[in-house]
């Protein structure tokens, strides 16, 4: 933790003292790594498909879900401060929606390594399930963090708004308004919306580095005789 204080003289009356505390502890600094190896998996995942190693995607897969998973719960660290009991309700949301997600990815890319896949409709079955579990649990999370990021006033709440877009953008895709909103969803499976993930994840390692503002700015005159 920093503390930084400083002191402004006045012209009149006297002297305008300012106490700023910012916070960058290992948490942040191991979010911030754990963000840009977020966006380092999505970049290759990007452009893996022309790549002729193909079973490199699952090893893509798992380190961008552990890597998020870090994320979310740095993001906890320092949202238990101002709201910790949504913080907690919208944390287990979060990890458990990355895990069902890890496992449908996982199972998707381990059905397209080989041209025969035994017991379909048993695969089928639980990849329908596991889309089901991430659908009411990632972008619910995502929406409580959302919320309590952007009405922080401690907090950079720029951060909030775009991960607000990216929880209405994958509730959609998961959830039954796919047929609905079927332009919509043809974006959110297009390439553009992993490069707003990786454009999101690069947003949130600078969050991370950026000062708290948990202090507040006292003044005090002293009129000069």
């Amino acid at each position: 933790m920093r503390v930084i204080r400083f002191r402004k003289f006045t012209k009149s009356t006297g002297i305008v003292s300012f106490r700023i505390k910012s916070e960058c502890t290992v948490a942040d600094l191991v979010a911030c790594l754990a963000s840009l190896v977020d966006a380092f998996a999505c970049l290759i995942l990007l452009f893996l498909p022309t790549i002729p190693a193909i079973t490199g995607r699952c090893y893509m897969r798992l380190l961008d879900s552990i890597a998020c998973i870090i994320v979310y719960w740095a993001l906890y660290q320092r949202l238990r401060d101002t709201r910790p009991t949504w913080a907690e309700l919208g944390f287990y949301p979060l990890v458990l929606g990355t895990l069902f997600l890890m496992g449908q990815n996982l199972l998707e890319e381990s059905a397209s390594l080989g041209p025969v896949t035994p017991g379909y409709s048993t695969a089928n079955g639980f990849h329908i399930l596991l889309e089901l579990l991430v659908t009411f649990t990632l972008p619910v999370g995502l929406a409580i963090y959302a919320w309590l990021i952007a009405t922080s006033p401690q907090l950079r709440r720029w951060l909030g708004f775009m991960m607000g877009v990216q929880a209405v953008l994958l509730f959609i895709a998961l959830g039954s308004f796919s047929f609905v909103f079927l332009r919509l969803s043809d974006f959110v499976s297009s390439p553009l919306f992993t490069v707003y993930a990786i454009i999101l994840s690069v947003a949130k390692a600078v969050w991370f580095l950026s000062p708290v503002g948990k202090g507040k700015i006292r003044a005090r005159a002293e009129r000069q005789g």
